[in-house]
């Protein structure tokens, strides 16, 4: 295969929208009937459903319940089994593992031999569209207990990297991970959005100074835009991309090409995305905001119908440009983070985007503060960055509040803290006031 070839899987990525609709309706129909004969969780759920009336797509989502993970934490107990959803023998697996644990008790995910070989051909495409080739050395920065670290690593290997320098991923390593890039000299760094941030700030503060060896990265964790793009390229030299998914529950993954017109979902030749109105579960359209919703048809083990994701995106309309047609988003925020303020509603992308638009905060990490009453005014906590002296924390204060208030047109209060509360390798966006 030619290292200068547009796509990995051109077949796959693109292919005509009306064959790929015609592969959806028939993986799903094949799911229904494979679920409801092996899953007791799955049996219940869909008890009301018959795999013979869906006709359609229009028809899937129409009788097909919506599920969430409180559904599968349910199970859990009552089928008093971890993997209540499993549809293979135990002694058919080759890899399982819990999520992260974030949004409440853990669940878990397992995978066949045919169900991790597929998930590794989704990771190779997503590698693929963000820029990673065979002669890149790739250092992967991904939290090791998940499945989707495995999956990544085989993904890089099965592009034709070699050298993939794997770490864990946590915030307190940031010394480490910028002195092994100094050292390696890695080509290629996938980690988080702060993350990256964090290397970049202590990498200025230390003796050394001068820019990561990185070419290119692909930042996971919250939104980027173009703004906050643009420094790490001018004061990085990274061209960045972003990936999105849901690692600690499915592993299916959405990247950016070099248009940056957003993120294309690269299986949709073996998943079915939906984007609905969290509130009623109708459909949005193209443009609106919507909940993604993913039935990942080609998992034998474990798979998803209709599963409710909580993250907030918006679908781009028309094709794009690098010849991908599978349809495209920004991924804008989860449905947890809304913060009343003032009447009405703020979500932490609002911040990352006004922030970018503004020297003293272009890619600043930052939280939100949920009060118990609604307040009039919202609190930003900013994360204090190593380059920010002590005599200057008060103007960039208040020209950072000016410009929120501004921008969000509602009253915030800002301030710098030296730390912040992170889950995993995320900053979290969200802090809840403790009751009284």
């Amino acid at each position: 295969m030619s290292d200068a070839r547009a796509m990995w899987d051109a077949a796959a990525e693109g292919m005509a929208p009306e064959a790929r609709q015609a592969l959806q309706l028939k993986g799903v129909q094949t799911l229904l009937a494979w679920v409801k004969s092996r899953s007791p969780m799955q049996r219940e759920r869909l008890a009301g459903v018959d795999p013979s009336a869906v006709r359609t797509l229009a028809d899937f989502a129409a009788l097909v319940p919506l599920s969430t993970k409180d559904d599968l934490r349910a199970a859990m107990d009552r089928v008093g089994s971890a993997l209540p959803h499993l549809c293979v023998p135990r002694e058919d697996l080759v890899l399982a593992g819990p999520s992260a644990g974030t949004s409440g008790r853990q669940t878990y995910q397992a995978f066949d031999a045919q169900d991790l070989d597929r998930n590794v051909e989704l990771a190779a495409r997503l590698f693929w569209c963000s820029g990673l080739r065979p002669g890149d050395v790739l250092q992967l920065l991904v939290t090791p207990f998940t499945p989707a670290a495995d999956i990544f690593r085989l993904g890089a290997q099965r592009v034709g990297v070699k050298w993939i320098i794997r770490d864990n991923h946590e915030p307190t390593q940031v010394p480490r991970y910028v002195e092994v890039a100094r050292s390696l000299k890695p080509s290629f760094l996938q980690a988080g959005v702060a993350t990256l941030r964090a290397m970049a700030q202590h990498a200025a503060a230390t003796p050394e100074g001068g820019p990561l060896p990185y070419q290119r990265a692909i930042l996971m964790g919250a939104a980027l835009g173009p703004e906050a793009r643009q420094q790490f390229k001018q004061s990085l030299g990274v061209e960045v991309t972003t990936l999105s998914g849901q690692g600690s529950d499915f592993n299916l993954f959405s990247t950016e090409c070099e248009a940056h017109d957003g993120e294309h979902w690269h299986g949709e030749d073996m998943t079915l995305v939906e984007v609905v109105d969290p509130a009623t579960g109708a459909p949005a359209r193209d443009g609106e905001v919507g909940e993604m919703v993913i039935t990942d048809f080609y998992r034998r083990a474990t798979p998803h119908v209709r599963w409710r994701t909580e993250d907030m995106v918006r679908v781009h309309p028309g094709a794009c440009r690098c010849g991908r047609t599978s349809r495209r988003f920004t991924l804008l925020d989860r449905l947890a983070n809304r913060v009343p303020v003032r009447g009405t509603a703020v979500y932490p992308f609002q911040v990352e985007t006004a922030l970018s638009r503004s020297e003293d905060g272009r890619n600043l990490e930052f939280a939100l503060v949920r009060k118990v009453v609604e307040p009039q005014t919202l609190e930003v906590r900013l994360l204090r960055p190593a380059t920010l002296a002590a005599d200057a924390t008060a103007g960039v204060t208040q020209r950072l509040q000016r410009h929120l208030d501004a921008e969000l047109k509602l009253p915030t209060q800002v301030s710098f803290h030296d730390d912040l509360p992170r889950v995993g390798y995320k900053t979290l966006r969200v802090i809840d006031e403790p009751r009284a």
